[in-house]
């Protein structure tokens, strides 16, 4: 539907991530112009639903059912109210739909529409019309500052945590709790008060907290973990310690073990990940010693890990001195992500986007050790992923 448009929409979303602010699309067709309806796509049904706006899966057929959200066509110099309308007709399974009071006053069929979510209202910016992206840059012109107030939103609790990690700033260099990788982010997640624990839900109030040394990943193929995920065995071919004994390796310390990450074409071990049915990840095999699938992930609920996990993440990059062989950290930088792109996951698995790293081995009483399926990208795709995000010097 969006290929419709008679415009950049890379150029859009360019504009929009680059303010960090979440926008939905739109592109009427000549037909749905004609008719007033649009098809409510499946990444504007995200849109809606992580705004808190509205979800169509809970919503029932009919015109009864119709909801109805204030909303405002933007120009350069006013808004006009409208409304949007969006409900699932009787007919056609109910496809979800959606149109804005109005809306042939403000635009032309395959024209590219952005809406924003602002307190409560949607805002309709017409990106096909230059005068409208032209005001964009203009301060004092509508669609500057109404992306300039969506830009500068911040939650209670994130501002909370951002005074706090401000306050541990101002404490200087702290001395590390521990020793290792980890080092960095247990120190800061003692400094706030947060108990150790090895659950999946996020570590302050609903924000997850992810620690650096900085520098530490300034290469663009520096891994971040994003979340763990046990493959679905019961669709899975392959059970854990199958593929340690069909895909592992005698190490030093061990009979049997396999380290290694899984990307979009086939490792030294033949291992490599296939999305195209756009419904599961697959763990494939091309190998002297297997081939075929491995292990199965439902797409759905790694997107809904993903979502879990980074609905609203604080990256804090701390600087590093070490005395006498201890570390001290000075945390100094904060990057604030919100919302992760969710919407194209099949495509970031094939296009080598997100990885999955094997981390198991055989332990000497014969059982089998893994530390987790660990979904992974590097800083260079990081981008492709978080979209909206804003950094904080902690020391203003």
């Amino acid at each position: 539907m969006l290929k419709a448009a008679n415009t950049s929409i890379e150029a859009a979303l360019r504009l929009f991530n680059g303010a960090g602010v979440s926008t939905g699309l739109l592109v009427p067709t000549a037909t749905g112009y004609r008719k007033s309806i649009m098809d409510a796509t499946l990444s504007f049904r995200d849109f809606l639903r992580n705004e808190g706006i509205h979800e169509y899966a809970k919503q029932g057929q009919g015109q009864g059912h119709k909801v109805f959200v204030p909303a405002k066509l933007v120009f350069p110099d006013k808004c006009i109210n409208a409304k949007a309308s969006l409900y699932r007709p009787v007919t056609k399974q109910g496809d979800p739909r959606l149109w804005f009071t109005d809306l042939k006053k403000y635009c032309r069929p395959t024209d590219l529409l952005a809406v924003v979510s602002y307190g409560g209202e949607l805002y309709v910016f017409n990106m096909s019309n230059s005068d409208v992206v032209n005001a964009f840059s203009i301060p004092g012109a509508y669609p500057h500052d109404i992306l300039l107030a969506c830009s500068n939103v911040i939650s209670p609790v994130a501002a909370e945590l951002l005074g706090k990690l401000k306050d541990i700033h101002k404490m200087g260099f702290v001395k590390g709790v521990t020793h290792g990788d980890t080092n960095v982010g247990l120190t800061l997640e003692n400094l706030l008060g947060i108990p150790r624990n090895s659950l999946k839900t996020p570590d302050y109030k609903g924000i997850e907290l992810k620690s650096s040394r900085v520098g530490e990943r300034n290469s663009a193929t520096r891994k971040t973990t994003l979340f763990t995920q046990v493959p679905d065995w019961e669709r899975s071919k392959f059970k854990a310690i199958d593929i340690l004994r069909t895909f592992g390796y005698p190490s030093d310390r061990y009979e049997l073990q396999l380290n290694c990450t899984i990307a979009n074409t086939p490792n030294s071990q033949g291992l490599y990940l296939d999305a195209t049915n756009e419904i599961d990840l697959v763990n494939k095999a091309n190998s002297k010693s297997y081939v075929g699938d491995v292990a199965v992930w439902a797409l759905d609920l790694l997107k809904r890990r993903l979502d879990e996990k980074h609905a609203e993440t604080f990256w804090v990059q701390a600087t590093c001195d070490i005395c006498d062989g201890t570390e001290f950290f000075r945390y100094d930088v904060v990057r604030h992500t919100r919302k992760p792109n969710t919407t194209n996951m099949a495509g970031m698995f094939d296009a080598g986007i997100i990885t999955v790293d094997y981390l198991m081995h055989i332990k000497p009483s014969g059982g089998i050790r893994d530390h987790g399926y660990i979904f992974r990208t590097t800083k260079g795709n990081f981008k492709h992923i978080f979209p909206i995000e804003k950094v904080y010097d902690l020391a203003i």
